[in-house]
């Protein structure tokens, strides 16, 4: 065993691999895995969002919906979600950065896209769009009059469904994008 890892030089040579070379190639590794997973995450949120929340919350009565997305609205910010948002914003931005030695390998240029798509139109479109969407449909009194919730609704439902689309889409593609990274013909490490 004198070459193996289990004996003083390979374990040494074990220690070596993981030198500063090796632990960029760690950490682009799990940059990327991050990446990939926390995107796969959020652009299934935004879905489940378009395909089940937005068409079962279309059914109820103005004062029902406005009181079933303010709760939504206020417990959606949530560690889990957390996770998924801000990770995958998080962990693009790392798998991009730690591969700036080498811009124009494919993976990169994967990569850059994604963190592009994902950053211009989930992270921030969301930030800018939909969150002062909910935080103005919080400030509707579940008292106020028939047209007056009728109004809200009307200001609200189909702008953000409509906004809730283009991020699922950006979202998505974004994803993709990060797969494609993943199947690479390069080591993922590289």
């Amino acid at each position: 065993m004198a070459d193996g890892f289990g004996s003083a030089g390979g374990r040494a040579e074990g220690r070596a691999a993981l030198s500063s070379g090796g632990l960029v190639s760690v950490l682009r590794l799990i940059a990327v895995i991050g990446a990939t997973v926390t995107t796969g995450l959020i652009s299934g949120f935004f879905y489940a969002y378009a395909c089940s929340v937005t068409l079962g919350t279309a059914l109820l009565p103005d004062e029902q919906y406005i009181a079933a997305m303010q709760a939504i609205n206020a417990t959606v910010r949530n560690g889990v979600f957390a996770v998924s948002f801000f990770g995958a914003a998080a962990l693009l931005l790392l798998a991009v950065v730690v591969r700036l030695p080498r811009p124009r390998s494919v993976r990169f240029a994967l990569l850059a896209l994604a963190c592009a798509l994902y950053i211009g139109g989930g992270f921030l479109l969301t930030m800018l769009i939909n969150v002062p969407m909910n935080e103005e449909l919080a400030t509707v009194s579940l008292d106020a009059p028939a047209r007056v919730l009728a109004e809200a609704r009307a200001a609200y439902e189909e702008p953000w469904n409509f906004w809730n689309g283009v991020r699922t889409v950006f979202s998505t593609l974004a994803f993709g994008l990060c797969i494609a990274a993943c199947l690479h013909k390069d080591d993922l490490a590289a």
